[in-house]
């Protein structure tokens, strides 16, 4: 929307356009771990006199808070809940948990009290102890968990600027396009998938080993997104006197109805939220839940004025994140375990326990450590004699191992900012001498950015002659919101009146707006 201002009477005239947008400032991906400890007062069915483990665990991530109380950092806050199946002597039957809270931070560069905050939390690593602990008639199941919380900041933008002049020399005139990568919007994405499998005999346990996206991919359409894939499902199962490992994959796609513009970018992040199953005699019903959280940006650009040479102007600061690139990397990581070859064997869960992230001149330098969780069945050392049944569950163990990956970016320099994101994928393995060669695949995305700060002609909000103005708090205010009413930094009402922080000042108090033209 094109206007005219009058900068000084009589003397130039400003032609103006509104600019409305939020512009994204950062990422980040905040990881931690709970530990949930499940109180059960019934005892567990056995199998050989040993309890059998729960089966089927889930959880999910609430979030009911978020803000920026400091520069640079986000507060999150939110709950975790979920539920798992007990296997007692009169059958299965769910049992949940109360809800564990949480309160963390995390570091965003260039994150102002003032912006948004919006994020999307989840479960990545859920597994229990073997083997529960008993005291006084109850018995007690330890829950680990790893959330995952996807964070971004965002800034609404609702400015008047200057893109023209009349009366002016051009070469008293200095023009700059400002470029900033727009927040579209974000989506969650859930979806069900089920199936029957089919047993020879009647089914009495069943647990979900390992559950990931053997494939994923999509494709933009006239109404939005066009997501497929395929999920890969292991389990372990007692049916009658067979008991095992079994694989079973589940095709899916799904159209996502999004409004993009020209341009637009998605960013996709997609997990398998939880595996469930129902006995029902010799099959049990699957129950898959899909989660895909998408993010979608695009690139906006604008021609401003940034000063005209030997005239009074007042200036707008606009700090607005300049995308450097994408990069995405596949990361294969090969490990030689000592135990032979077994019966049966696969990949249970995959967490972080250490994740760093660096960036050098051209390059993000991606470290850290991963715990696997591996099942397997030993290979029988001999036959089993008639009507002797195989006992032993499958063993689990976790192993750690350490990555370092370089992913280059030409144009990169230390004091960018990036975030890196971790994707776990399947893991093979294969029988060599007298060990087992285990590769486990996954990926590394990294999603680059510098922030940088453009000075543009704004009209006067108050008379060109005032130098102060005193400004009573209202409820809501931000020091963000208060500075570019009247086209002045955070900090120079910060240094004017002597504030500690950032902080959103409290509502009723007077604020020193100094105002330098």
């Amino acid at each position: 929307m094109m206007g005219r201002k009058t900068l000084k009477e009589g003397k130039t005239e400003l032609l103006t356009t509104r600019l409305d947008f939020t512009s994204l400032v950062g990422e980040s991906v905040l990881r931690f771990f709970l530990t949930k400890d499940l109180i059960i007062e019934e005892g567990p069915a056995k199998d050989n006199d040993r309890p059998i483990p729960l089966g089927d665990l889930s959880a999910r991530v609430s979030l009911f808070e978020m803000g920026i109380e400091e520069k640079d950092k986000a507060f999150i806050q939110g709950k975790v809940e979920g539920r798992a199946v007990f296997y007692s002597a009169v059958g299965p039957r769910e049992v949940g948990w109360e809800t564990e809270d949480f309160f963390r931070e995390a570091g965003v560069p260039g994150a102002l009290p003032g912006m948004t905050v919006s994020g999307h939390g989840r479960i990545t690593f859920l597994e229990n102890s073997p083997e529960p602990l008993e005291a006084e008639g109850k018995w007690l199941y330890q829950l680990q968990m790893e959330v995952e919380i996807l964070l971004a900041i965002s800034d609404p933008q609702q400015l008047e600027i200057a893109v023209g002049a009349k009366n002016i020399l051009p070469e008293q005139v200095t023009r700059e396009v400002i470029s900033a990568e727009e927040l579209l919007g974000e989506r969650d994405v859930s979806q069900i998938l089920t199936s029957e499998l089919d047993f020879p005999e009647q089914l009495n346990y069943i647990k979900t080993l390992s559950c990931s996206l053997a494939d994923f991919s999509h494709e933009e359409t006239k109404e939005g997104f066009l997501i497929k894939g395929e999920v890969a499902v292991m389990v372990y199962f007692v049916a009658g006197k067979e008991r095992g490992f079994r694989e079973d994959r589940l095709p899916f796609s799904q159209q996502v109805s999004f409004p993009l513009k020209k341009g637009a970018e998605a960013a996709f992040y997609p997990r398998v939220e939880y595996v469930s199953h129902d006995l029902l005699g010799k099959k049990a019903r699957q129950r898959i839940s899909l989660d895909i959280y998408l993010r979608v940006t695009h690139m906006i650009q604008q021609e401003v004025l940034a000063d005209i040479r030997e005239g009074e102007v007042k200036k707008e600061y606009l700090l607005l994140q300049k995308p450097l690139g994408v990069v995405r990397e596949p990361l294969e990581l090969v490990q030689r375990l000592t135990f032979p070859y077994p019966q049966e064997i696969t990949a249970g869960p995959c967490r972080l326990m250490e994740f760093q992230v660096e960036i050098r001149e051209n390059a993000v330098i991606a470290s850290g450590v991963l715990e696997k969780t591996i099942y397997y069945v030993p290979a029988p050392e001999r036959e089993r004699g008639e009507g002797e049944e195989e006992s032993q569950w499958p063993l689990a163990i976790k192993i750690e191992e350490n990555f370092d990956r370089s992913l280059q970016l030409p144009g990169l320099k230390p004091g960018n900012s990036a975030m890196v994101y971790f994707d776990p994928g399947k893991t093979e393995f294969a029988p060599v001498e007298g060990a087992t060669l285990q590769v486990t695949h996954a990926e590394l995305m990294a999603r680059t950015w510098e922030m940088n700060e453009y000075p543009v002609v704004i009209p006067y909000r108050v008379p060109p002659e005032t130098s102060l103005v005193i400004y009573a708090v209202r409820k809501g205010d931000t020091l963000l919101k208060i500075a570019r009413m009247y086209g002045v930094k955070t900090s120079t009402i910060i240094e004017a009146n002597s504030l500690g922080d950032e902080s959103p000042p409290p509502a009723g108090s007077k604020l020193l707006i100094p105002l330098f033209y």
